[in-house]
C-alpha cells in the first residue's frame, strides 16, 4: 500500500488488489443510509479512486475539456480540478471520460482516453509532468480510446497502451517500453507465479501473460470480440483464470501452472457469463457479476459457480448497473441509480438496503472507502453515500 494511505483507502481502479473487493466489514447494511454530498463533474463512465481523506473522479464539458477532480472525501467540498483538452468523442454513448485515476505516493495519475497521461500532486493538483501517448510515442489509440488505469509497478507504471502493455517511468513519464498495436480497455492486472512478477492486459483481439519487466510473452488467449472490446479484467485464483467479456461473446476458464509449465488449456467456454464493461468479483468460488449488454432485457447480477461455469441465480432488477463486493456484501448500483446492498449467497440476490442515489444512466461500479460509498451516473451527477456505524 503507498505510503501514507488509510487502511480502507481505494486507491487503483478495483481496489488495492485489483479484485473489485473491499475488505471492510463494519458498515451499514440495513436500514436507509444517508447522502453525505452530491456534485456534478461532467460526462463520463470513469468510477472514483480514494485516498488519504480525498476522493477523484473525472468528467468531461460536454465540448472539448475533461478535468480530473478532487474532493475532500467527507464533506464534498472541491479541493482542486485539472483541466485538460479532450474531444467529447461520443460513439455509441455519450461520450467523456472512461480511465480512473491512481494515487501511488502522493501522485495522481491519469491517462485521458486520447493519449494525455498526467501525474499530479494528490494533495494540491500540481502538475509534475505530462506526456502523450499518440502525439510524443506514436501509440496507436484503441477505437474507443484509452481507457484502463495506470498500475504502479516498482518506480515504473503500466499501462493500458499496445498490444502488450507500455511502460513509463513514474518520475518523468519516460518510455521504458511500448508495443504497438490497439490495445484493449481493461486496467492491467498484476500477480506472481512461480517466483515471476506477471502481468495479464487485454488486447484488440485477446489477452496476454507478459512479464512486464522484460516484455516476455508467455502466453495469449485469442478472444475476439464484436467490435473488438476487451473491456473486463481476468481474475486469477491458483491455477485458473477467467476471462468473460460481452456482446453476445461469452466467457472461458483457462489453467496454468505458471512458467515453466507449458501453454495454457482451456477448462471450459460458455455464453452464460457475459461482462461487457465491469469484471466479475470471485468470492469462495463462486462468481457475482452483471452479465448480459446494455439495454438488453436478459441482463442483471448474475452467480455463477467458477470451476463448473454453472449458473446458479440471476435477478434482472438491476438491468445494467455495477457492483463491487465489501466483506460477504454485494454492493450494488442499478442502472437507474438505486443504490443496493445484498447477502453474498449463492441462493439468490436479497437487498437488505436500498436508497435512490443518482438518476440513471449508471454503468459505472460503486467504491466503498472508509465507511462511504461513492457513485456517479453517465452525466457526471455524483453522490456519496454514509455507510459509517
Amino acid at each position: 500500500m503507498p505510503l501514507g494511505l488509510q487502511a480502507d483507502d481505494w486507491p487503483i481502479f478495483r481496489g488495492p488488489n485489483q479484485n473489485g473487493i473491499s475488505t471492510e466489514t463494519d458498515f451499514i447494511t440495513e436500514g436507509t443510509p444517508k447522502i453525505l454530498w452530491k456534485a456534478v463533474v461532467g460526462l463520463g463512465h470513469s468510477s472514483f479512486t480514494v485516498a488519504d481523506g480525498l476522493a477523484y473522479v473525472t468528467g468531461h464539458d460536454g465540448e472539448n475539456a475533461g478535468t480530473v477532480f478532487c474532493f475532500d472525501a467527507v464533506s464534498g467540498s472541491e479541493k482542486w480540478k485539472y483541466e485538460y483538452e479532450n474531444p467529447l468523442d461520443p460513439n455509441s454513448y455519450a461520450g467523456g471520460t472512461t480511465g480512473a485515476v491512481t494515487i501511488h505516493n502522493g501522485v495522481a495519475y491519469h491517462l485521458a482516453r486520447r493519449g494525455l497521461l498526467s501525474a499530479l500532486d494528490a494533495k494540491t493538483g500540481e502538475l509534475k509532468w505530462k506526456t502523450h501517448l499518440q502525439k510524443d510515442h506514436e501509440i496507436k489509440g484503441p477505437t474507443w480510446g484509452f481507457t484502463g488505469a495506470p498500475v504502479p509497478m516498482g518506480e515504473n507504471l503500466l499501462l493500458a497502451a499496445g498490444e502488450a502493455g507500455t511502460i513509463v517511468k513514474m518520475a518523468d513519464g519516460s518510455i521504458v517500453s511500448k508495443t504497438e498495436k490497439e490495445a484493449g480497455y481493461s486496467t492491467p492486472y498484476l500477480f506472481e507465479k512461480g517466483g515471476e512478477k506477471l502481468a495479464l492486459v487485454s488486447y484488440k483481439t485477446g489477452y496476454k501473460c507478459i512479464v512486464p519487466a522484460t516484455g516476455k510473452v508467455y502466453w495469449e488467449a485469442k478472444w475476439m470480440t464484436r467490435y473488438g472490446v476487451n473491456a473486463t479484467e481476468p481474475i486469477v485464483s491458483g491455477d485458473y483464470i477467467f476471462i468473460s467479456t460481452g456482446y453476445g461473446k461469452g466467457a472461458t476458464l483457462l489453467k496454468w501452472g505458471g512458467p515453466g509449465t507449458g501453454d495454457y488449456e482451456e477448462v471450459w467456454k460458455s455464453r452464460d457469463m457475459k461482462n461487457q464493461m465491469n469484471a466479475a468479483v470471485l468470492v469462495d468460488g463462486f462468481l457475482y457479476a452483471i452479465d448480459g449488454n446494455e439495454r438488453h432485457p436478459e441482463t442483471g447480477i448474475k452467480c455463477m459457480e467458477m470451476v463448473s461455469g454453472k449458473t446458479k441465480w440471476i435477478d434482472k432488477s438491476t438491468a445494467h448497473g455495477a457492483m463491487t463486493v465489501a466483506g460477504k456484501h454485494l454492493l450494488v448500483v442499478t442502472e437507474k441509480g438505486k443504490f443496493q446492498i445484498a447477502p453474498v449467497s449463492t441462493e439468490g440476490y436479497k437487498p437488505t438496503l436500498e436508497i435512490q442515489s443518482v438518476p440513471g444512466k449508471v454503468w459505472t461500479v460503486p467504491v466503498l472507502a472508509n465507511g462511504i460509498v461513492y457513485l456517479r451516473n453517465e452525466n457526471g451527477h455524483v453522490a456519496a453515500i454514509d455507510l459509517r456505524k
